[in-house]
């Protein structure tokens, strides 16, 4: 393969890839669609001796294995549980996304630094314009627009905007991250923006009004902030505070005028929401009742995936909370797989955050996704899930650094 040809397939798998979370805006299907054209460009690109090492470390990693023996897990309750069937589709859609994500830790391992650099620079550009079409659409109230992002059904709800929040909440911190990277480097444009865009996305987040998405966004604020100032000498003036503090009220502000003064004081004390609609958290409290009260079905391996449906008195598809989910849904066993795989990956970030800012974000990223998830959709959504593997795969890749990156990519150290 020609170096010119080579090249043209990295900048577009690195274009394909920083598009396409931002773009679960338009639609799951373009989503999808981008992580699809962005891996088989990146695999095309490969070389195969390398890539021949980067499957053997794959295969050899703790996570690799953890991730196998959650599945095998998850099987035996699909097995076992209310309606095998209908539970062991839904779990080969989450192994194709399982082993879609191994093609991506292969394509973003072997991805170039530059062309990953341009790969973070789309996130952070694509992540920017979808928070800024949130905030339009929040804002005018236009059925049109409303209609062509979200579907006829969900135009005039003011929900439509709620998995936006949850999703600002996963990208926002490579966002702050690039920013604060380019900015102490010196580039005087990232230096000018990296304060207003930063707030900016934080009120787009605010106005879009998921509030799982909101408390995800303090929790990976307040992780990126504390990370940042320790390892990176990132320093926080008064003026900064004076900042969040107007960005916080400006959202809400904004968030009044966009919905309604009155559903904004209802979603904000939560007891204003009893009798209406589903009630408090929009009816959460009811939907993890059901989930609690059959929690000792089948305490081992679970109901079977997607099964909550299938209960008395269900009242939901699922229960909107990915720790009762897996313990209702894949017992003990799945969930205390899951917590160690991804107790094992914070903490591996963790170490990357020492020596890299992204890292940083990593972290903060996948703990705003567990922290949204804990009143989000389902676990086993695929582009829900399909967030948490990119992120995953993305800070391990970006978080590299060092001496040790030399040693990993001859494939002697394991993941």
């Amino acid at each position: 393969m020609l170096a010119e040809e080579k090249q043209m397939l990295w900048r577009t798998c690195a274009v394909a890839l920083g598009m396409a979370l931002p773009a679960i805006l338009i639609g799951k299907a373009v989503m999808f669609a981008l992580l699809v054209l962005g891996v088989l460009t990146g695999l095309a690109a490969t070389k195969g001796e390398s890539l021949r090492a980067t499957v053997k470390l794959m295969l050899n990693s703790w996570f690799t294995l953890l991730g196998v023996a959650l599945m095998a897990a998850l099987l035996v309750g699909v097995w076992l549980g209310i309606d095998p069937a209908f539970a062991f589709d839904k779990w080969l859609q989450v192994v194709v996304v399982v082993v879609f994500t191994g093609a991506l830790f292969m394509t973003l391992r072997e991805m170039p630094g530059r062309h990953l650099e341009d790969l973070l620079r789309v996130l952070a550009i694509a992540t920017t314009v979808v928070a800024a079409l949130g905030l339009v659409d929040a804002l005018a109230g236009d059925v049109r627009l409303a209609t062509a992002l979200h579907g006829a059904d969900k135009a005039t709800t003011p929900y439509r905007l709620n998995a936006l929040s949850s999703a600002l909440a996963v990208l926002l911190p490579f966002v702050w991250a690039r920013l604060f990277l380019k900015a102490r480097e010196g580039e005087p444009f990232a230096q000018r923006i990296a304060v207003p865009a930063t707030a900016f996305g934080v009120v787009a987040a605010l106005v879009c009004g998921g509030r799982s998405g909101w408390v995800g966004l303090a929790v990976a604020a307040l992780v990126f902030v504390f990370l940042a100032s320790r390892y990176h000498r990132m320093v926080m003036h008064a003026r900064h505070y004076g900042v969040a503090l107007l960005t916080l009220a400006l959202g809400l502000l904004l968030y009044g005028v966009a919905f309604g003064w009155d559903f904004m004081w209802d979603r904000l004390s939560i007891v204003g929401e009893a009798g209406v609609g589903r009630g408090m958290m929009s009816g959460r409290p009811e939907v993890w009742g059901v989930a609690l009260g059959h929690m000792l079905d089948a305490p081992a391996f679970g109901i079977g995936m997607m099964n909550y449906r299938n209960l008395p008195g269900a009242v939901d598809l699922h229960p909107h909370n990915w720790l009762l989910q897996l313990l209702l849904e894949g017992g003990l066993v799945s969930t205390a797989l899951f917590v160690a795989l991804m107790g094992l990956l914070v903490w591996r970030f963790f170490h990357f955050a020492k020596g890299n800012i992204y890292g940083v974000a990593a972290t903060a990223s996948v703990l705003a996704f567990l922290t949204s998830g804990l009143a989000n959709t389902s676990i086993f959504n695929l582009w829900w899930l399909g967030y948490l593997m990119f992120v995953c795969v993305l800070g391990w890749r970006a978080g590299w650094g060092g001496p040790d990156l030399k040693v990993r990519r001859r494939g002697r150290v394991v993941a």
